[in-house]
């Protein structure tokens, strides 16, 4: 059985004017919208050709049996299926009948999948921290975040959010750049110039292509110098480090040679015990061999004095040339 519902409504004043037009002629379903798959409320634009105090009565009907659950929940002409009146796989088709004391105006049928209606909420709180001030030529870096407005609808994991990110300097009114899509409500601009931005976000689910409205936007300043905390940092910076060359100038380099010393130690010079390195240089052969005497099996070494002829290069002959052997080996 149909549930009937009265409406009245009163024409529009401009009806009346000389020029005026119908606009609509019969109901007119524009709009169906589900903002998470377990519900979804469609709205009509009502007839506008009445005369004054004439009374309608809409009535919305589905499936070709099944009249509107719910009038009131959607606003003004506007009809609400709850979960109980949802179906992910079922397919709704539908339209609206305006009953008037002379006549019934249908509107055209509307068939659609609950799925194929899913749009969003905006997002919400919108706010941007300057992660990182450098200098004018690189720019600054930005985290920008949000937060969804029903996380609830979320929840039984039917959709998928998806976000959409647009900025543009103040000055530059149609030059938005994009960000999409974006996975996290969160996201990082790298080397944003100094002067002032307007930032806006929206969302859709990731198996629709209906995006929702766009946030309220933000507008946001890149200061042109570091702010007092970023200071008072790079004070501490350069406190330490010059706290620490002044230790490493007054501490360290007053002992440098006894700390080489000590990494890099001196390497000793080869030697003979109870030789007299001294000796050697001056060629004191005696004196070597009485200390080599004390060793077994060592033999001093034998002298002698030869004369042996030696041809004169400047073409004079022969001359004689006096020479020592040295245990068969001459020394000249």
């Amino acid at each position: 059985t149909l549930r009937w519902i009265r409406l009245t409504q009163a024409a529009s004043p401009s009806f009346f004017h000389k020029d005026a037009v119908a606009v609509t002629t019969r109901p007119y379903i524009y709009r169906c919208r589900s903002p998470n798959m377990e519900d979804f409320t469609c709205w009509w634009h009502p007839l506008d050709n009445l005369t004054g105090g004439e009374e309608i009565t809409y009535l919305l009907t589905y499936s070709k049996e099944y009249e509107c659950p719910d009038y009131t929940t959607g606003g003004p002409n506007s009809c609400h299926f709850d979960r109980s009146h949802t179906s992910v796989w079922t397919s709704y088709c539908m339209n609206v009948t305006a009953i008037t004391p002379q006549w019934n105006y249908t509107s055209k049928g509307l068939c659609l999948d609950v799925a194929d209606i899913v749009e969003t909420e905006a997002p919400i709180n919108l706010t941007f921290v300057l992660t990182d001030a450098g200098k004018d030529e690189t720019g600054h870096n930005v985290r920008l975040s949000w937060v969804y407005p029903k996380p609830e609808d979320l929840q039984y994991g039917w959709i998928t959010l998806e976000y959409e990110m647009q900025y543009r300097q103040v000055t530059e009114p149609d030059r938005w750049k994009v960000k999409h899509p974006l996975r996290e409500p969160l996201v990082e601009l790298l080397g944003l110039r100094v002067g002032d931005y307007v930032v806006r976000v929206r969302s859709r689910s990731h198996n629709n292509g209906l995006w929702s409205k766009w946030s309220s936007p933000l507008l946001m300043n890149i200061p042109d110098r570091l702010s007092s905390g970023k200071v008072l940092v790079l004070i501490l910076v350069m406190g330490v480090g010059v706290v620490a060359l002044l230790v490493f100038t007054f501490g360290i380099m007053p002992h440098s040679k006894r700390i080489k010393e000590y990494f890099l130690p001196a390497i000793p010079k080869p030697r003979i015990m109870g030789i007299d390195p001294l000796l050697l240089k001056k060629g004191h052969l005696e004196e070597i061999n009485r200390h080599f005497s004390n060793f077994h099996g060592y033999r001093p070494p034998s002298y002698s004095e030869e004369v042996l002829p030696v041809w004169n290069t400047r073409g004079k002959g022969y001359s004689v040339q006096f020479s020592y052997t040295v245990n068969g080996f001459y020394e000249y």
